[in-house]
Protein backbone atom coordinates (compact mmCIF):
# COMPACT_ATOMS: atom_id res chain seq x y z
CA UNK A 1 0.00 0.00 0.00
CA UNK A 2 1.32 3.45 -0.87
CA UNK A 3 2.39 5.92 1.78
CA UNK A 4 0.09 8.86 2.32
CA UNK A 5 1.59 12.33 2.25
CA UNK A 6 0.52 15.81 1.35
CA UNK A 7 3.29 17.53 -0.58
CA UNK A 8 3.29 21.25 -1.20
CA UNK A 9 5.73 22.07 -3.97
CA UNK A 10 6.33 25.45 -5.57
CA UNK A 11 6.55 25.07 -9.35
CA UNK A 12 8.93 27.40 -11.19
CA UNK A 13 10.98 28.18 -8.10
CA UNK A 14 14.24 27.56 -9.98
CA UNK A 15 13.46 30.40 -12.40
CA UNK A 16 12.60 32.76 -9.55
CA UNK A 17 15.85 31.86 -7.80
CA UNK A 18 17.83 32.79 -10.91
CA UNK A 19 16.08 36.14 -11.35
CA UNK A 20 15.89 37.40 -7.78
CA UNK A 21 18.09 37.73 -4.78
CA UNK A 22 16.49 34.50 -3.60
CA UNK A 23 18.45 33.82 -0.43
CA UNK A 24 17.90 37.20 1.17
CA UNK A 25 14.50 38.22 -0.19
CA UNK A 26 12.41 35.27 -1.33
CA UNK A 27 13.62 32.33 0.77
CA UNK A 28 12.49 33.68 4.16
CA UNK A 29 9.02 34.58 2.86
CA UNK A 30 8.63 31.21 1.12
CA UNK A 31 9.77 29.32 4.21
CA UNK A 32 7.28 31.21 6.41
CA UNK A 33 4.50 30.53 3.91
CA UNK A 34 5.34 26.81 3.72
CA UNK A 35 5.60 26.53 7.51
CA UNK A 36 2.20 28.20 8.00
CA UNK A 37 0.65 26.04 5.26
CA UNK A 38 2.12 22.86 6.72
CA UNK A 39 0.90 23.66 10.23
CA UNK A 40 -2.56 24.48 8.88
CA UNK A 41 -2.88 21.16 7.03
CA UNK A 42 -1.34 19.27 9.94
CA UNK A 43 -3.89 20.77 12.35
CA UNK A 44 -6.79 20.02 10.02
CA UNK A 45 -5.60 16.43 9.51
CA UNK A 46 -5.27 15.88 13.25
CA UNK A 47 -8.81 17.16 13.70
CA UNK A 48 -10.16 14.87 10.98
CA UNK A 49 -8.17 11.71 11.75
CA UNK A 50 -10.28 8.93 13.26
CA UNK A 51 -9.30 8.23 16.84
CA UNK A 52 -9.12 4.90 18.65
CA UNK A 53 -5.92 5.06 20.67
CA UNK A 54 -4.81 8.47 19.33
CA UNK A 55 -1.60 7.08 17.80
CA UNK A 56 -2.55 8.01 14.23
CA UNK A 57 -3.50 11.56 15.15
CA UNK A 58 -0.38 12.07 17.26
CA UNK A 59 1.86 10.77 14.45
CA UNK A 60 0.81 13.39 11.89
CA UNK A 61 3.75 15.77 11.49
CA UNK A 62 5.19 18.15 8.96
CA UNK A 63 8.68 18.81 7.66
CA UNK A 64 9.48 22.06 5.85
CA UNK A 65 12.25 22.11 3.26
CA UNK A 66 13.40 25.09 1.16
CA UNK A 67 10.95 24.44 -1.67
CA UNK A 68 8.29 22.18 -0.16
CA UNK A 69 6.51 20.98 2.93
CA UNK A 70 5.63 17.34 3.59
CA UNK A 71 2.76 16.54 5.93
CA UNK A 72 2.26 12.85 6.73
CA UNK A 73 1.43 10.34 9.46
CA UNK A 74 4.38 8.39 10.83
CA UNK A 75 2.42 5.21 11.62
CA UNK A 76 2.54 2.48 8.97
CA UNK A 77 -1.25 2.16 8.79
CA UNK A 78 -1.94 5.81 7.93
CA UNK A 79 -2.55 5.06 4.25
CA UNK A 80 -4.75 2.06 5.14
CA UNK A 81 -7.01 4.36 7.14
CA UNK A 82 -7.08 7.08 4.45
CA UNK A 83 -7.81 4.78 1.50
CA UNK A 84 -9.24 1.65 3.11
CA UNK A 85 -8.07 -1.81 2.13
CA UNK A 86 -9.15 -4.60 -0.14
CA UNK A 87 -10.17 -7.83 1.55
CA UNK A 88 -7.17 -9.49 3.18
CA UNK A 89 -6.42 -11.67 6.18
CA UNK A 90 -4.75 -9.53 8.88
CA UNK A 91 -2.67 -11.03 11.68
CA UNK A 92 -4.82 -11.97 14.70
CA UNK A 93 -2.29 -10.70 17.22
CA UNK A 94 -2.51 -7.20 15.75
CA UNK A 95 -6.31 -7.23 16.04
CA UNK A 96 -6.64 -8.54 19.59
CA UNK A 97 -6.20 -5.19 21.39
CA UNK A 98 -8.59 -3.43 19.00
CA UNK A 99 -11.21 -6.18 19.28
CA UNK A 100 -11.02 -6.10 23.08
CA UNK A 101 -11.45 -2.31 23.17
CA UNK A 102 -14.50 -2.58 20.93
CA UNK A 103 -16.46 -5.21 22.83
CA UNK A 104 -15.51 -8.38 21.00
CA UNK A 105 -14.73 -11.51 23.01
CA UNK A 106 -11.27 -11.41 24.58
CA UNK A 107 -8.32 -13.10 22.92
CA UNK A 108 -8.24 -14.97 19.64
CA UNK A 109 -12.02 -15.51 19.23
CA UNK A 110 -12.70 -11.78 19.10
CA UNK A 111 -9.75 -11.10 16.85
CA UNK A 112 -10.85 -13.91 14.55
CA UNK A 113 -14.30 -12.34 14.10
CA UNK A 114 -12.76 -9.01 13.14
CA UNK A 115 -10.18 -10.67 10.84
CA UNK A 116 -12.91 -12.66 9.10
CA UNK A 117 -14.89 -9.48 8.42
CA UNK A 118 -11.78 -7.77 6.99
CA UNK A 119 -11.02 -10.87 4.90
CA UNK A 120 -14.52 -10.67 3.43
CA UNK A 121 -15.00 -6.92 3.04
CA UNK A 122 -11.69 -5.13 3.55
CA UNK A 123 -11.78 -1.87 5.50
CA UNK A 124 -13.61 1.26 4.48
CA UNK A 125 -11.70 4.45 3.70
CA UNK A 126 -11.67 7.12 6.39
CA UNK A 127 -10.06 10.07 4.58
CA UNK A 128 -8.39 12.69 6.74
CA UNK A 129 -5.30 13.92 4.82
CA UNK A 130 -6.96 14.78 1.49
CA UNK A 131 -9.91 16.56 3.14
CA UNK A 132 -7.45 18.45 5.37
CA UNK A 133 -5.54 19.68 2.32
CA UNK A 134 -8.76 20.65 0.55
CA UNK A 135 -10.11 22.48 3.61
CA UNK A 136 -6.87 24.47 3.85
CA UNK A 137 -6.71 25.82 0.28
CA UNK A 138 -8.22 29.24 0.99
CA UNK A 139 -6.04 29.82 4.04
CA UNK A 140 -2.92 28.70 2.17
CA UNK A 141 -3.82 31.02 -0.71
CA UNK A 142 -3.84 33.84 1.84
CA UNK A 143 -0.40 32.76 3.10
CA UNK A 144 0.92 32.82 -0.48
CA UNK A 145 -0.52 36.29 -1.01
CA UNK A 146 1.14 37.45 2.22
CA UNK A 147 4.46 36.02 1.01
CA UNK A 148 4.10 37.73 -2.37
CA UNK A 149 3.40 41.06 -0.65
CA UNK A 150 6.38 40.58 1.63
CA UNK A 151 8.64 39.83 -1.35
CA UNK A 152 7.31 42.80 -3.30
CA UNK A 153 7.82 45.16 -0.35
CA UNK A 154 11.36 43.86 0.11
CA UNK A 155 12.06 44.28 -3.59
CA UNK A 156 10.78 47.87 -3.52
CA UNK A 157 12.92 48.69 -0.47
CA UNK A 158 15.82 47.41 -2.51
Amino acid sequence: MADIKVNIRIEGLDEVQERLAYDSLVAPAVERMLRRAALTIEGEAKGLAPVDTGRLRASITSVVEPDRAVIAPAVFYGAHVEFGTRPHWPPLAALQPWASRHGFPAGSPGAFLVARAIARHGTRPQPYMQPAAEASVDEITGFAEDAAREIQEGWERG
